[in-house]
């Protein structure tokens, strides 16, 4: 079974082709810090994976291919938001799904459905599509995920 430290920068390339904008490799026509504000660079993809490790548990996973996609599902939701957070510099704000906004004529509203907000962590996970997504593949292997373990009141 593959592990997280398995999964590399162009497997997420792979599975998000359509998704982002990739920065160019150095030494292609464009530098990477000419683009870098529009462009995903494989040192955001890392800090990604690296944020995700820390809340990703591998043994929930039946296999590779589970446990890949739902290492790199996650992997886009802090990317998403890091990306978020650098393009409002130090003045930004964070905020969650909207529940709520009119323009005009125009109104649109969103609700986070109510077992996710009851839950501390995977309410967080709402705030971006991806993050949405990794919790809709992730909650049913949460439902009577436990284990026994032989043990005594006395030693023996």
């Amino acid at each position: 079974m593959i592990t997280v430290a398995d999964i590399v920068v162009d497997d997420f390339k792979d599975l998000f082709v359509r998704d982002f904008k990739y920065a160019i490799a150095s030494g292609e026509t464009v530098s990477i810090y000419d683009c870098q504000k529009d462009y995903v660079m494989d040192s955001d993809i890392t800090r990604a994976f690296n944020e995700a490790t820390i809340n990703f548990n591998e043994g929930l996973f039946s296999d590779d291919t589970q446990l890949k996609m739902m290492f790199l599902y996650l992997a886009a939701h802090y990317l998403v938001n890091d990306l978020n957070t650098a393009t409002q510099g130090m003045g930004g704000a964070s905020s969650f799904a909207v529940s709520s906004r009119s323009i005009g004529g125009v109104s649109e509203s969103y609700s986070i459905p109510q077992w996710m907000l009851n839950d501390p962590v995977l309410g967080a996970y709402a705030t971006t599509r991806y993050g949405q997504k990794y919790i809709s593949l992730l909650k049913p292997l949460l439902i009577g995920n436990f284990v026994v373990e032989q043990g005594a009141t006395t030693p023996w």
